[in-house]
């Protein structure tokens, strides 16, 4: 047995009832084992198995049959340092110098999260010693959390072949000491709690030529400015990582001609600004909250939540997710007219009593297009059933003419006399469209817009539709 299996325990011996019966042997007398139908597979599609599987259990099949032996060495390696690799410090140091001393297969994934070891100088010194291991050379996927310590320099000779990369609490190199860095493969990027310059993050994306989806937090910056052709996808929470961080109070979209969704969340106490200057192609937008306070793509001009100014509207736009205080029917008409091939609308309700929502809307005389042609799909959150709810959502119900279903996140408690009630006064018999679904749900704490699971899966058409998922 190698090095890499002999670093983890082995297997309990079984009892003498518990032990499995011999294998089966070949009917022509030959004396070789039966082999299951799983063992009969291509290496190939067998190291692909235990590629999915955690490192522990991957190493772990070597003690299967002698058909299993080599596949470890072989297998995509699929690396994750932290504490259920082993219990002890000193074991999970030598279990992964083991593993990167004998492994040759390709290298898929190498996660390594400092806070499973405690930080020494020796021990850094060894993690830079992992980085520059041959069994990492064309490594796709890497996840450093440096607990608060610089990124190892050597962790960069990995850029010309790397897919994902997550930079987790540590300090970026300055752009001095990468000057030519390039991420040519690079499509998704998370940078949480990365200490880094504006003029670095410039760099950095400059260097990734094939950049699709890009997150950000507490990055100790307060402006961030985004140039890229390749960017299909910002995420940027902009609460606090750390107390002492200097919390994004500026995202400037300078030029994104691919941006497709940009997505700002878990506001903090802190007003931010948000201007898109060029991104031609946006199609989802939100979460926008009142901690935004100031919005501007192209003329229209939005101000602590409510649109001031509207040249021309923005007809790329068609997922929108918002708050409303109140909620606010006069506010949410006014997005509608910003944005008008808006065709799913999500609204997280912050209640206020003096809401009246009877504003006089003659659609006949001013027409909200997307009302009449686009808007498929409204999901209104933390739904009271309150005379100002329901006057907001009967607007819809009336004027919505091509809705297909409209979802109500139910705040406390409901039964079928309390449905059946708000049924009865929404006006569901008048509705515009006929073929429109009405469905009352218990409000999970608006999952649909802090769900971060997601937001980088460009798969996904809509990442708060919880219905195109099975883990929501």
């Amino acid at each position: 047995m190698d090095d890499a299996a002999a670093a983890e325990p082995e297997p309990k011996k079984l009892r003498q009832d518990e032990q499995e019966p011999p294998a089966s042997r070949e009917g022509d007398g030959d004396g070789e084992e039966k082999l299951d139908h799983i063992s009969r597979m291509p290496d190939d599609i067998l190291g692909s198995v235990i590629s999915l599987l955690s490192t522990k259990e991957a190493a772990r099949t070597r003690l299967l049959s002698s058909r299993w032996r080599h596949l470890w060495r072989s297998a995509p390696l699929n690396l994750v340092v932290d504490r259920r690799l082993s219990g002890r410090e000193r074991d999970r140091v030598a279990i992964v110098s083991k593993i990167l001393a004998t492994h040759h297969g390709p290298a898929c994934r190498f996660s390594l999260a400092i806070g499973a070891i405690r930080l020494r100088r020796d021990l850094y010194a060894k993690f830079d010693g992992w980085f520059r291991s041959p069994a990492l050379d064309g490594l796709e996927e890497l996840q450093f959390y440096g607990g608060c310590n610089p990124l190892p320099p050597s962790a960069l000779r990995l850029a010309p072949t790397l897919r994902v990369a997550s930079f987790r609490d540590c300090g970026f190199p300055d752009v001095a000491a990468v000057p030519a860095l390039r991420l040519p493969r690079l499509k998704h990027l998370k940078l949480p709690g990365v200490a880094i310059s504006e003029e670095a993050l410039l760099h950095l994306l400059a260097g990734c030529t094939a950049l699709e989806s890009l997150e950000l937090q507490g990055n100790g910056l307060s402006t961030v400015r985004i140039v890229s052709p390749t960017l299909r996808n910002i995420a940027v929470y902009v609460s606090y990582y750390h107390k002492s961080d200097v919390v994004l109070q500026e995202l400037v979209i300078e030029d994104a001609p691919c941006l497709e969704r940009l997505i700002p969340l878990d506001s903090g106490d802190v007003p931010m600004t948000i201007t898109v200057i060029a991104a031609p192609k946006l199609t989802v937008l939100g979460y926008l909250s009142s901690q935004i306070y100031e919005l501007v793509i192209g003329t229209i001009i939005v101000k602590e939540m409510i649109p001031v100014s509207l040249t021309a509207p923005m007809r790329t736009v068609k997922v929108l997710v918002l708050e409303s205080i109140g909620p606010n029917l006069d506010t949410i008409a006014r997005f509608l007219r910003c944005f008008p091939c808006m065709e799913k609308l999500y609204i997280q309700s912050r209640f206020r009593k003096d809401m009246k929502n009877v504003g006089p809307y003659d659609i006949l005389i001013d027409p909200i297009e997307c009302l009449s042609l686009h808007l498929s799909a409204i999901v209104i959150n933390t739904y009271r059933g309150m005379q100002p709810d329901v006057n907001f959502a009967k607007f819809f119900v009336l004027n919505a003419k091509v809705l297909k279903v409209m979802k109500f996140g139910v705040c406390g408690t409901y039964n079928e006399k309390w449905m059946a009630n708000q049924q009865r006064r929404l006006q569901l018999d008048k509705r515009a469209s006929r073929d429109a679904r009405f469905d009352f749900e218990r409000d999970v704490g608006g999952c649909w817009f802090s769900n971060k699971k997601h937001t980088h899966d460009l798969w996904i058409a809509d990442p708060f539709d919880s219905s195109l998922c099975n883990c929501c």
